[in-house]
């Protein structure tokens, strides 16, 4: 699991999450027959992709939910 939060130092606030999973640890796959409309199948291959390339799309997510970052 990849978190991104706020922290003072002692204390962490959870803002962002994403699941992640690699493609050899899979049991079930993505089935071709399933709606890609659907949130499973985002959240499914959401996590199929690494970490690093998850950041800029949480940044840009919290950034534009509103929330002020001074460094990240």
């Amino acid at each position: 699991m990849l978190t991104m939060g706020c922290s003072d130092g002692s204390t962490f606030m959870a803002i962002d999450f994403v699941l992640l999973n690699n493609k050899k640890a899979q049991i079930n796959g993505i089935k071709e027959k399933v709606d890609k409309r659907i949130f499973g199948y985002k959240r499914r291959s959401e996590a199929l992709q690494t970490a690093p390339s998850q950041i800029p799309d949480m940044v840009h997510h919290d950034l534009s939910s509103g929330v002020e970052a001074s460094y990240v």
